[in-house]
């Protein structure tokens, strides 16, 4: 065992170089990293530029799909002579604000989980468990046994306001 203490004690200066060549490679590691991730960021913006782009053009194209739609509805409604001008546009945009209605009707529905209801009833419902342990076991917040209501430092700044 002495010696590979010996020899281990005789190169500091190999050691040394070891470390500074681990050190070397450690900093061009972190800096190609680096130069990664800004490129990577780089094209994670035009990506998502251009998802933007062309949610926009999708979202035109559908809309005038739509009013092209519905002014072809409303012409050959016009020309089977079952209205008039005036009475099939009438018919067509009433059909719309149908349609409008459901959309709406159906996205409150889908959105209305969206609130977190259940989760909030666990919190609740924790917590008045919580204070049901606190008030059958007879301790009460420091604060709330030393301060007479209405004196804590909120109300303090409440006053000053």
């Amino acid at each position: 065992m002495t010696e590979t203490n010996h020899t281990r004690d005789k190169d500091p200066q190999g050691d040394n170089e070891h470390i500074g060549d681990i050190t070397e490679i450690l900093k061009a590691l972190v800096a190609d990293l680096a130069r990664v991730v800004v490129v990577e960021t780089r094209l994670f913006g035009h990506t998502v530029l251009a998802m933007i782009g062309l949610t926009v053009a999708i979202a035109l194209l559908l809309v005038a799909g739509w009013l092209f739609a519905g002014a072809a509805l409303v012409v050959a409604l016009a020309n089977l002579q079952a209205f008039n001008l005036m009475g099939a546009l009438l018919i067509v945009t009433l059909g719309h604000l149908v349609l409008a209605a459901l959309a709406f009707w159906r996205l409150r529905h889908i959105t209305r989980d969206l609130t977190f209801r259940e989760s909030r009833a666990s919190v609740n419902s924790l917590l008045a468990q919580t204070r049901a342990l606190v008030d059958a076991a007879g301790h009460h917040p420091p604060e709330a046994e030393q301060r007479p209501p209405g004196s804590g430092p909120r109300s303090a700044e409440r006053q000053s306001d």
